[in-house]
């Protein structure tokens, strides 16, 4: 086998990323050796600085307000709503981008992106939203405020003539 050297970096996805592209006949076998200085060489036990630099980018994007409050820094969007599109809803990023107008495409990837760096932190405070929302729904039923008594009262009111002219009533 003839031996060639490529000069190439590793992305973040772990895929080789040559200077120069090789030039290789429909015959040829390449047998990859990545050699890594031991200098720059991967402690599993402690992050490298480079990675402690990327979460604390990814982190620049959020107002941590209280440990129930996170939202998109510069908006009132919390990271919930975001999530809530993305994971129960399955819209994809694009959408939710053309749903909330105000949030840039950028913004979206980097709470999903927060969202799966940090599962089970985030998860959590999911679950704590989702909760807190049936509650406040379940108090809504129980104490209506008194407005929407008096416009449950004027629709019935409503129905109920539009049943005595003999008009479908309305839903």
């Amino acid at each position: 086998m003839k031996e060639i050297k490529v000069r190439g970096t590793i992305d973040d996805r772990g895929q080789l990323c040559v200077e120069e592209p090789l030039k290789l006949d429909s015959n040829s076998r390449v047998e990859v050796v990545v050699l890594v200085p031991e200098a720059t060489a991967i402690n599993e036990d402690k992050p490298s600085d480079e990675a402690n630099h990327q979460a604390t980018q990814l982190e620049d994007y959020f107002s941590f307000l209280r440990p129930d409050d996170i939202r998109l820094k510069g908006t009132r969007i919390g990271i919930e709503t975001i999530l809530y599109e993305y994971l129960f809803r399955a819209r994809t990023p694009e959408e939710i981008a053309n749903i909330y107008t105000s949030l840039t495409l950028e913004q979206v990837y980097a709470t999903i992106l927060y969202y799966l760096h940090n599962k089970e932190a985030v998860g959590k405070y999911i679950t704590e939203w989702l909760e807190w929302g049936e509650k406040m729904q379940e108090e809504q039923r129980r104490n209506p405020r008194p407005v929407y008594e008096k416009i449950r009262k004027l629709r019935a009111a409503r129905d109920a003539m539009r049943k005595a002219d003999g008009n479908p009533v309305s839903i």
